[in-house]
């Protein structure tokens, strides 16, 4: 009989090990897709220096992750800070990174009121920063970002007087400069349903940062339609709402169904659910403030699901020992923890899918081709 219980003991043991190892097989083969056996040939250090443009939708992730693609191995160093500008503290924090590093290029993002209200300032504020970047052996680059949009699209006459002021000031002080609000004009013109923005309808969501990250690409190394891994398997898909409609219905559930048993109802726990969930949906509207992206949120309540399931799974599996070893009860009292352990095995694993796809950094939806390509085109029309 000890026998017989110590086997199905293991099975379940097994299971989790094998559910473990087909996981950390899947995410070898997966971050295999996003290197492309592609031998690394540079390395590169960059410096950001901005605000909330260049940390909404990670820009510089995607950009690392594009630069790999392309046999470049870049580092980074990100001190963006939400509504920064170029000057005093932020400027200062530069400072102190560039003299502990070594710094290849150091990108500079200012505020575009600051161009609008006193473009003289403005200017100034970009030849200081310039000058000391280049006293500390860097290349300096102006970062010009899209900004607030009308309709959904980008405002091309804000655009436009924004992307000339950075303009002059490239020109001016011979800086390098990363053309991203045209960019974002061209694709928006050139590809039918495109939606860039995040929830705020100011900063770019992941699809609109991938896009940036493509024009800094092309600006600074080089950029390669067919490098681009493409098939995204829940792109589409509105995950964060469906795994919301997952959790509530989990919340609710027990709720239902103790009252249908006339049991006292635990309402508290189902509380704390709901309005977990509620919160990271109003989190997410406010991309600038908690740096989420609707890939974030995703990521957050995919993390929240897969702790939830080793718990369960852990409870179940102390309760199946406790019952059999200590209570010396039969099996058919522990078959419900069985159930929930090979249960939460299974969803562990399919949850895991989604989940390593969207741990990489990169965009990789059905768009990525056409933005990319929209990205070369923009380059070619000059």
């Amino acid at each position: 009989m000890f026998k017989k219980i110590l086997k199905r003991v293991l099975l379940v043991f097994l299971t989790l090990v094998l559910t473990s190892a087909a996981v950390a097989v899947f995410a070898h083969s997966h971050n295999t897709v996003d290197t492309v056996s592609i031998l690394t040939v540079d390395t590169v250090s960059i410096l950001f220096v901005g605000n909330s443009h260049v940390r909404t939708g990670n820009v510089p992730g995607q950009l690392q992750a594009l630069a790999r693609l392309h046999g470049i191995e870049m580092t980074y160093v990100d001190v963006s800070r939400n509504g920064a500008n170029l000057d005093g503290a932020m400027r200062d924090n530069a400072m102190r990174e560039m003299q502990n590093g070594t710094f290849d290029y150091v990108v500079m993002q200012a505020r575009g009121r600051s161009a609008i209200n006193d473009i003289d300032f403005f200017l100034n504020d970009i030849r200081i920063f310039s000058e000391q970047i280049r006293e500390n052996g860097a290349v300096p680059v102006l970062y010009s970002p899209a900004w607030a949009n009308i309709n959904g699209q980008p405002d091309e006459e804000r655009q436009a007087f924004l992307t000339q002021a950075h303009k002059q000031a490239a020109y001016e002080n011979n800086i390098i400069l990363i053309n991203a609000g045209d960019a974002w004009i061209y694709a928006y013109r050139t590809i039918p349903g495109l939606s860039l923005y995040a929830r705020d309808g100011i900063h770019a969501n992941h699809e609109g940062a991938f896009l940036t990250a493509s024009v800094f690409m092309a600006t600074l190394f080089d950029l390669n339609v067919e490098n681009i891994p493409t098939g995204n398997m829940i792109d589409n898909v509105p995950m964060l709402n469906i795994i919301t409609i997952i959790g509530l219905a989990a919340a609710i559930t027990p709720v239902v169904y103790r009252y249908v048993k006339k049991q006292p109802l635990r309402l508290k726990k189902s509380l704390v659910v709901m309005i977990s969930l509620a919160l990271l949906h109003v989190m997410s509207l406010f991309p600038h403030e908690f740096r989420f992206t609707e890939e974030g949120n995703r990521i957050l309540l995919l993390y929240s699901m897969v702790f939830g399931l080793l718990a369960v799974s852990f409870y179940s599996l102390y309760r199946l020992v406790r019952i059999k070893f200590i209570e010396k009860q039969s099996f058919d009292a522990a078959r419900k923890y069985i159930f929930y352990i090979l249960a939460c095995c299974a969803i562990y694993g399919l949850t895991f899918i989604p989940f390593l796809d969207l741990r990489s950094p990169l965009y990789r939806g059905d768009n990525a081709i056409a933005l990319v390509q929209a990205v070369l085109n923009f380059f070619n029309s000059f």
